[in-house]
């Protein structure tokens, strides 16, 4: 049955004819270049260069990092950039987010045990699974491998890897794999690979991650610039699980499916933390100015209000949807490490790297936590989490979120829901919280 539905939806999407080429081939040995160069992150693939009918990564290139150790550093030697300033930017690495957003402190959390987290990308990249090997080694993290039943790859529909590749969407593989394990390293990770970059490609591919492969939580780190008659692909996505997408990095307009009513959409952060790790800081990642840097937000060109905002007072822009849900950090500058080593489009090294392509993986592994947790004591695994996620907002906000009230994407953070971060960062002991989510 799961198969067959994997076909009608395949079928019913190709009805729709996309004559436009796939996302042309990225450089990103030349972003990392000229990064480099300039000293100024850059996203591999500019919103401009978006192409009708195909998604692109939301990933920012932010810093080389030069390898060393830190001998002191305990329990585990870890590179000397990690958890560490460089000049005015912060290289974060997992010990530093689980800190700071106390994923310790889920009790009954036990790494998301049990879960197993889908990462859904474009292209075939044979290197995933050796660059999670080499980024686990140096963080400590358990191993995660096709042979200990951790680790699994995929094509669209399920079967054995393989296919066309694009170097710049391995990179986003690397990242999406790495962070979803170093934030629920006792997770099954599933990365499905779409043939492509077209929406029926990936769409396709989450239908398998959910129908065939059994994923607890999706996250995707992609999407298009909103546009007329995209909710006719709503269908597509439309599945009892948390579905997670990137918000985009152009701040405003919103971007699709982020904007779906199916979709939780996870805007971007600055995160700003003290010696010990600990939060003292989170503002809206953007330079203010609308359709340049920063997290993507807004009001949708078209999807209607959802019900599960307006019926918990949030109205920012009723009757359409408001995006996004909730947000992570992503700011380039307070970036996280990245290991790409088998990427021959990539000089082998480690890397800074931001964007909402980070704020995704992210907040699936903190979900997967919650949801192992919710598991330990007798509730139901999370089904489409927007209803509780509102819920929640509307019992108990600053229970449950932490409200980033400063920095902007173009539109202002503030009090309560906005456009620039929804409404705001998960609290993940508190979500995991007997009574969320209510019964």
């Amino acid at each position: 049955m799961h198969i067959r539905n994997v076909a009608l939806i395949a079928a019913t999407l190709l009805l729709v004819c996309q004559f436009a080429p796939a996302q042309s081939a990225v450089s990103p040995a030349h972003v990392i270049a000229n990064v480099n160069l300039t000293g100024k992150a850059a996203p591999l693939v500019s919103a401009s260069q978006e192409v009708s009918g195909h998604y692109r990564q939301h990933v920012w290139i932010a810093e080389t990092l030069k390898l060393g150790k830190l001998a002191q550093t305990t329990p585990f030697a870890l590179p000397s950039f990690c958890n560490h300033a460089s000049g005015s930017n912060y290289n974060f690495c997992p010990t530093g987010v689980l800190t700071a957003y106390n994923v310790y402190g889920v009790v009954g959390g036990n790494g998301g045990a049990g879960m197993t987290i889908a990462i859904v990308d474009a292209f075939h990249y044979a290197g995933a699974e050796a660059d999670l090997a080499t980024f686990n080694a140096a963080m400590g993290l358990p191993a995660c491998t096709t042979g200990n039943g951790c680790f699994k790859q995929v094509n669209q529909t399920g079967g054995a890897p393989g296919g066309p590749a694009d170097n710049g969407w391995a990179v986003e593989v690397s990242l999406d794999i790495e962070w979803a394990h170093a934030m629920a390293p006792n997770a099954k990770i599933v990365l499905v690979e779409g043939d492509d970059n077209s929406f029926d490609s990936l769409n396709i591919a989450v239908a398998t991650a959910v129908n065939v492969m059994g994923a607890d939580i999706v996250s995707n780190s992609y999407g298009a610039v909103d546009f007329p008659g995209e909710s006719f692909y709503d269908a597509a996505i439309n599945f009892n699980k948390p579905l997670l997408y990137s918000s985009g990095d152009a701040s405003t307009p919103t971007s699709y499916p982020c904007s779906s009513p199916y979709a939780t959409c996870i805007g971007g952060t600055k995160l700003t933390v003290d010696g010990t790790l600990h939060r003292t800081a989170e503002v809206a990642w953007g330079d203010g100015i609308p359709g340049d840097s920063g997290g993507g937000g807004g009001c949708s060109v078209e999807e209607l209000d959802p019900g599960y905002q307006s019926s918990n007072g949030v109205l920012n822009c009723f009757p359409l949807r408001s995006t996004p849900d909730v947000s992570a950090l992503a700011d380039p500058s307070h970036g996280v490490v990245v290991a790409i080593f088998n990427n021959p489009g990539v000089p082998p090294g480690y890397y800074r790297v931001g964007g909402t392509s980070v704020a995704a993986p992210v907040t699936a592994g903190i979900y997967a936590n919650v949801n192992t947790a919710r598991v330990s004591f007798g509730k139901a695994r999370f089904g489409q989490m927007n209803g509780v996620l509102y819920q929640a907002f509307k019992a108990n906000a600053p229970y449950f979120y932490f409200d980033v009230v400063l920095g902007s994407n173009g539109l202002p953070a503030g009090p309560g829901y906005d456009l620039a971060t929804g409404m705001g960062v998960s609290k993940s002991p508190a979500m995991a919280n007997r009574f969320f989510g209510l019964p």
